[in-house]
């Protein structure tokens, strides 16, 4: 569900049982879906539409944030994120990041933004970002001096000898972009897009060894030629290494997402009157402790004597940890059930909970 929707139904739920509290509605994001929506509504900007092509060359619109002062903010996930295919369709060696190079491009060159932030969680693909570059003019070449595809994909990565970006304007070098991301991993290696990413969209341990040596090769030929700097970056790896082409061919600077978004809706100074925070994911496990969002906005709140409830979806693996971060965790299963129904359920199951909080915070 969308961090906008998840937050209405929590306040409206609460205000049903306690209508005089006092309730502040803040939807965030950490650079996946709904971080451009959330910094829009914070800052008084507006949402718009452009008709890309989605990680499998499809028609898909996708949305972006322009703010008052005249910058941008869009997710690539509107364009080449996972959610936008099918479970049986993911396989990233098929995939590009082609529209996301489509988003870029309208907003230098049609709109004429020269400031940009970027949100690069919830990819479907491991390519490298050579999809969106292609978009912005370069060109992949192969043995025979021959471009490759376009939109070239994860598996076209193997074949790539020599790089020309003679044809990107340098209006998109000129741009100010920042990376919105809190994903730490390289291009390559034990910890990188490949080993870490792959899996989770689509790829099997084969997939998993030749993207690996599909990164490393064009990272290879990327230093070789003086584009690219090294493939142990600590966030080239985020968004299936459109880390790595962002920071290398277009100079963007990385950011933390949460902490991005927690800066421009104000909420350091929200808290100064907060009795209790709640926050919440999808599904919560060990790796939450370790700087994402919901541990983010604990780690806000604490700073301030704030007590945090942390409501997910789902607990998994090594959970208990979360104890140290959070005072509350609660999970909104209540019952078991196959993963399709728990998340048609979630709207149910949020209202409940959120009931169940306030009637405990009474007594």
């Amino acid at each position: 569900m969308a961090s906008y929707d998840v937050c209405r139904i929590v306040r409206d739920s609460m205000l049903e049982n306690a209508p005089d509290w006092n309730i502040v509605s803040l939807p965030l994001g950490d650079g996946g879906e709904g971080t451009a929506r959330a910094i829009s509504s914070a800052c008084g900007g507006r949402m718009e539409k452009i008709k890309v092509k989605d990680p499998l060359f499809r028609d898909v619109d996708a949305e972006f944030a322009v703010l008052p002062d005249g910058s941008a903010v869009f997710e690539m996930a509107c364009a080449s994120g996972i959610e936008l295919i099918a479970a049986n369709e993911r396989n990233p060696m098929l995939t590009s990041t082609c529209g996301t190079g489509q988003v870029l491009k309208h907003l230098i060159c049609e709109k004429a933004v020269k400031n940009i932030t970027i949100g690069i969680g919830g990819s479907a693909t491991v390519d490298g970002g050579i999809g969106m570059l292609q978009a912005l003019g370069v060109r992949f070449l192969d043995e025979n001096s021959s471009p490759l595809p376009v939109p070239a994909t994860g598996y076209d990565i193997a074949r790539i000898k020599s790089i020309d970006t003679s044809l990107m304007d340098d209006v998109f070098r000129k741009a100010n972009i920042k990376i919105a991301s809190d994903v730490t991993n390289p291009l390559c290696g034990d910890d990188g897009a490949a080993a870490v990413f792959a899996p989770q969209k689509g790829a099997d341990e084969e997939m998993v060894k030749l993207l690996e040596s599909n990164l490393a090769n064009f990272s290879k030929i990327a230093i070789k030629s003086g584009k690219a700097d090294c493939n142990t970056f600590p966030g080239d790896g985020a968004a299936g290494g459109l880390g790595f082409a962002l920071r290398n061919f277009l100079d963007a600077q990385s950011v933390s997402g949460a902490e991005l978004v927690l800066e421009i809706v104000d909420f350091d100074r929200e808290l100064k009157n907060a009795d209790l925070v709640i926050t919440g994911e999808g599904c919560s496990d060990f790796q939450t402790a370790h700087g994402k969002l919901p541990a983010i906005v604990a780690k806000h709140a604490k700073q301030q004597g704030v007590p945090v409830i942390l409501l997910s979806g789902a607990l998994g693996k090594d959970s208990h940890v979360l104890q140290e971060t959070f005072d509350a965790v609660l999970s909104l299963s209540s019952s078991p059930c196959p993963l399709d129904e728990a998340i048609a359920n979630t709207p149910e199951n949020l209202s409940r909970m959120a009931k169940a909080i306030v009637n405990l915070l009474k007594l």
